[in-house]
């Protein structure tokens, strides 16, 4: 089941990484790891949809800001959603979480695909109040570590 009380990061959907960076870390004194971008394979009602993803997150947490940079078109269409976008949280079982989120009521937006053609890595989720949440299952916690100690985010 997923702890709502316990989130790693808060997503922010910006129009242009670079200058949302410095936006931030003037007004409040982040400071960010390297920028990544990332070609992503999404699941979205059955069909799989490709599309690149740039990101960043604070250095800073125990609640990490994550900000996002995504294509016109995209779930991270700046047009659409920018701003505060969603809440992440780690998951140790990503598809029974879906499977129990769903059935109270949540609607799945979009997961990343695993080779078998289901749901894997992520899951963004959507309740009836719009309220927007990530799960991010723990098997990426290696790519975050390599990025953190400064490597690329490879998955």
């Amino acid at each position: 089941m997923v702890d709502l009380t316990e989130p790693f990061h808060v997503g922010v959907v910006v129009s242009n990484l670079e200058e949302a960076m410095e936006f931030y870390s003037a007004g409040t004194g982040l400071t960010w790891h390297s920028p990544q971008s990332l070609d992503v394979e999404h699941l979205v009602e059955g069909h799989v949809v490709a599309t690149n993803v740039r990101f960043t997150y604070s250095v800073e947490g125990p609640v990490q800001v994550e900000l996002v940079e995504g294509p016109i078109g995209s779930f991270w269409d700046p047009n659409v959603d920018a701003g505060t976008y969603h809440m992440g949280y780690w998951t140790e079982d990503l598809r029974g979480d879906l499977d129990v989120l769903t059935d109270a009521g949540w609607t799945v937006r979009f997961t990343g695909v695993g080779p078998d053609g289901g749901p894997a890595g992520f899951g963004y989720l959507i309740a009836p109040d719009r309220q927007q949440i990530e799960l991010v299952d723990v098997i990426v916690k290696a790519a975050f570590a390599n990025w953190y100690a400064g490597g690329d985010f490879v998955l």
